[in-house]
Order: C-alpha cells, then sequence, then structure tokens
C-alpha cells in the first residue's frame, strides 16, 4: 500500500516543471533569436555594400578612376576603403559595364557550370556613357537551416548592390 501512495504522490509533483517546459521551448526561442541576428547583420552588410558600391560609382561618374593609370585597382581601392572592413574585399567581385542609353541596360547574373559567378569586365566609359556598376558578395549563413527559409537560386545567397548613372562631362589628361 505504501508504494502505491509513493506512485500516485510521485505524479502529483509538480517541482521540475519549469525545467521541462523550459527544454521544450528553449531551442525554438534560440534558433530562432540566432537567425533574427544573422539576418540583421545580413542586412547591415547589404547596407555598407550599397554605400561602398554608390561611393565607388561616383569616382567614376567623375572620371577620377579613368584618369588612373590603373582604373581598376583604383576602382577596387576605392570599393574596399568604403567596405571599412566589414566584409573581406578579396571576396566581392564587381563588374562595370557602358550602354548606349538607360533603356538599353541589362545585366543578368550569368553563373558557369561550377556555380561561380561570370564577371563580365570593367569598362567604366568615358564622358557622358551610360554606366552600371554592380558589386557581388556571395553570403554564407551559419544558422542551421535558414538557407531553406532564404533561398538564393542557383547562384547561391548573394548581396547585390546596383548603380546606374550617366557620367558627368569631364577631361581626362
Amino acid at each position: 500500500m505504501k508504494r502505491a501512495a509513493s506512485a500516485v504522490g510521485l505524479l502529483r509533483d509538480e517541482r521540475g516543471s519549469a525545467v521541462i517546459e523550459f527544454a521544450f521551448v528553449a531551442p525554438p526561442f534560440v534558433f530562432l533569436l540566432t537567425g533574427m541576428l544573422e539576418v540583421s547583420v545580413m542586412f547591415f552588410t547589404s547596407s555598407v555594400m550599397e554605400g561602398a558600391t554608390t561611393e565607388a560609382a561616383r569616382a567614376i561618374r567623375t572620371g577620377q578612376v579613368q584618369s588612373e593609370a590603373d582604373p581598376v585597382t583604383a576602382f577596387r581601392e576605392r570599393l574596399c576603403d568604403s567596405l571599412y572592413h566589414v566584409i573581406d574585399c578579396n571576396e566581392v567581385m564587381f563588374n562595370v559595364r557602358t550602354f548606349s542609353d538607360f533603356g538599353a541596360v541589362s545585366m543578368p547574373i550569368e553563373v558557369d557550370d561550377d556555380g561561380e559567378i561570370v564577371n563580365n569586365g570593367f569598362a567604366p566609359g568615358g564622358s557622358g556613357a551610360v554606366t552600371v556598376v554592380r558589386a557581388i558578395y556571395r553570403w554564407d549563413f551559419m544558422t542551421p537551416l535558414i538557407e531553406q527559409v532564404l533561398p538564393g537560386g542557383d547562384a547561391g545567397n548573394l548581396l547585390i548592390s546596383t548603380v546606374a548613372f550617366q557620367n558627368e562631362p569631364y577631361d581626362v589628361n
């Protein structure tokens, strides 16, 4: 009879129920919190990339890059300086192309058989040219399963910053 009474008392004992409830709630909560932090960092990085691309593109728009001995290096240095070491500049791919007018602008992302992005080159154009500058960074998620929620397609998860403009009238000496 004592054994039956102790078993009934054990079933009614509610000590430790908060620990068990926390064990059920904690993993999804931590996963959600980690995912939110990572997406926040991703959006911050995207914002920094937008600013860096705009600043570097301004140097093309005013003809400063075209007047340099090595325009590609001059553009890369301006882009990297504006990234403020938020991401590794060597991992940022950029392409600069000119078009006859804004209606002709088309810059699809081309991916080779290995899943690598094809670089379309560096052609900043001259005075008055319609130019498009695009910077691309491949974002690798650390939080598990978040890539299933934010699918990136064939090229992966990309942060892309694009600036389109018409170069100002300038003289290259």
